[in-house]
């Protein structure tokens, strides 16, 4: 989580972060969980492709009031 919310910090407003997960990867992490730490991190989850074994999923700043 320390480093995607490193990567929120930088990220331009209009920015996007593409993460891609391939199972078999000793770091590998869910979709489920990427997500909760997506929320945790002040990034919001915009979409994703793929299935259980390896996915892409696209991420941006989560909109503040």
């Amino acid at each position: 989580v320390a480093a995607l919310r490193e990567i929120a910090r930088v990220l331009k407003p209009t920015g996007r972060l593409v993460v891609g997960e391939l199972f078999g990867d000793p770091h590998f992490t869910t979709r489920s969980a990427l997500k909760r730490q997506t929320a945790d991190a002040g990034l919001a989850w915009e979409t994703s492709s793929g299935n259980w074994f390896g996915y892409f999923a696209r991420l941006g700043l989560a909109k503040t009031s």
